[in-house]
């Protein structure tokens, strides 16, 4: 199956102004931090990260995640210390957190700004050999592809953890601040992190299709494929999905990507609607899960994520 995209997701140049605009929002946020809001709890899960605490997750995640890329492009080997195994993630993002909770909220914030700023200068400055180059990420399952890397640095920042680091502070999640064409990009970087993220060892020889239908502007139609071979995922039509997604617009998306959409009450109202296997809906929280026990799989019913983690 052709899993290139139709648009230019994965372009280095469009990729690096995607950055660059992340970098643009979150330089205007930082520069309205109110002391009194840097340690204050969050709206959502008890255990969610503070805003002190998730732009200590965005230096740390994000950090190892360039190192990874600028090892590759020197033909090295990087390590991300401390997560040997994928059900070590909690832990070593917790490690990460605290590794960064000392620095003062200014360094803390610059240093988060120029990983977006050197990600951005790597995209701008790809060959064509060295965006064929792949790492080996622990948490996925086959080598990500330097584009791929940093296209998940773009919507780590970008989308998935825009509510925790501005809810304190009463600012609207800043992934309102992108724009449709950049939200349509965000979503097909997630939907190649979601093939990349599919647990084989959980699906086992489950061959399926997952269509996501986003309507609006900025919306789209992308697909997930998923099986024991080659997970891929890719924008525009298939054939007899197993499952499709409908949301009426790229909000949508966005709040449920951010742990903040209401699953009941938007299936209520139609924001959200699901066709055909309800099952699979059902089985994604696993099926794309970091960390799931593979004894476990099918007992836990939340599409979503533990909001102290990510996709990437």
């Amino acid at each position: 199956m052709n899993t290139e995209p139709l648009n230019n997701t994965f372009d280095p140049q469009t990729l690096a102004d995607d950055l660059m605009e992340v970098h643009r929002i979150y330089t205007n946020f930082f520069a309205g931090l109110n002391e009194a809001d840097w340690d204050k709890p969050v709206k959502g899960w008890p255990k969610e990260w503070n805003q002190h605490e998730t732009v200590a997750h965005l230096c740390a995640l994000n950090g190892d995640g360039l190192e990874s890329i600028k090892a590759t492009l020197r033909s090295e080997t990087f390590t991300f210390k401390g997560l040997e195994s994928r059900y070590q993630f909690n832990a070593w993002n917790r490690a990460g957190i605290n590794r960064y909770l000392a620095l003062p909220r200014e360094e803390l914030c610059e240093k988060a700004l120029n990983i977006l700023k050197v990600s951005a200068s790597i995209a701008r400055s790809l060959t064509p050999e060295h965006a064929k180059l792949t790492a080996r990420m622990p948490i996925y399952n086959r080598p990500v592809g330097i584009l791929e890397a940093l296209g998940i640095i773009s919507f780590h920042t970008g989308l998935s953890h825009t509510t925790q680091v501005s809810e304190s502070s009463g600012v609207s999640p800043l992934w309102t601040q992108l724009s449709p064409e950049i939200r349509h990009r965000i979503i097909g970087r997630v939907m190649r992190a979601f093939s990349l993220l599919y647990r084989l060892d959980i699906g086992g020889q489950l061959h399926t299709s997952i269509v996501f239908r986003v309507e609006g502007p900025g919306g789209g139609e992308w697909h997930v494929d998923l099986s024991p071979d080659a997970p891929c995922s890719a924008e525009g039509f298939v054939e007899h999905p197993e499952l499709v997604i409908q949301l009426r617009k790229t909000d949508v998306f966005c709040q449920m990507l951010t742990g903040r959409l209401n699953l009941p009450l938007a299936l209520i109202n139609g924001d959200l609607k699901l066709h055909n296997d309800l099952r699979l809906f059902f089985r994604m929280s696993n099926l794309l899960s970091i960390d799931a026990k593979p004894k476990l799989e099918g007992k836990n019913l939340s599409f979503q994520k533990n909001r102290t983690s990510s996709p990437s």
